[in-house]
């Protein structure tokens, strides 16, 4: 008998513990991080802000056509990334300078371009079916923003002199389905490094 009564008290001090601790109320949440190391620093753009925005003129429905993993060559935009004061960590300093882009919940699985973050597929306020992508300046291919972009700059030059690297920004349509209006959105962490 005293085996049972012990297994009963524990039973009921379990369960009485499990309540107090399902009734105490709590809050908490997702603390995200993020940051990055790398071997150099650079002037960018003349010590300017090394953030900035690019605005493409709107498309229509039909300039964005059908043709699925393609560059939208309509409204196209070009830009630049000056260089200078680059200092390497290291014995890279003859490196070529390496641009590496980030951006988890924007770059599309296969890398060849930026998913519009606007869309929610419950509103019809927002653009479906277009995104946009990077290309080296002249050309229509995407650039792989899921690998580093090696440029032929050293950035060592000093200021005022710089060296530039540009590109073109294009709408990008990632399937056949028909694009559907609204905004287009997204965005694009980069780090420049010699490795």
């Amino acid at each position: 008998m005293k085996n049972y009564k012990a297994l009963s008290i524990m039973a009921v001090s379990i369960l009485a513990s499990t309540q107090v601790m399902a009734d105490t109320p709590s809050a908490g949440g997702t603390i995200n991080f993020s940051g990055a190391i790398t071997d150099t620093t650079c002037t960018i753009n003349g010590g300017k802000s090394a953030d900035f925005s690019v605005a493409l003129s709107p498309i229509s429905v039909t300039d964005a056509g059908t043709t699925a993993n393609s560059v939208i060559t309509k409204n196209k935009k070009s830009i630049s990334l000056t260089f200078s004061d680059c200092s390497p960590a290291g014995a890279n300093a003859n490196s070529a300078l390496k641009i590496y882009f980030s951006s988890a919940q924007n770059i599309s699985n296969d890398g060849r371009y930026l998913i519009n973050n606007s869309v929610n597929e419950n509103d019809q306020a927002v653009a479906k079916n277009v995104g946009f992508a990077l290309t080296n300046s002249g050309s229509t291919t995407p650039i792989q923003l899921n690998q580093p972009l090696t440029t032929t700059l050293t950035g060592s030059s000093k200021a005022p002199s710089a060296e530039t690297l540009n590109l073109d920004v294009y709408y990008y349509k990632p399937n056949s389905e028909p694009a559907k209006v609204g905004a287009v959105n997204s965005s694009l962490i980069y780090t420049v490094s010699y490795l």
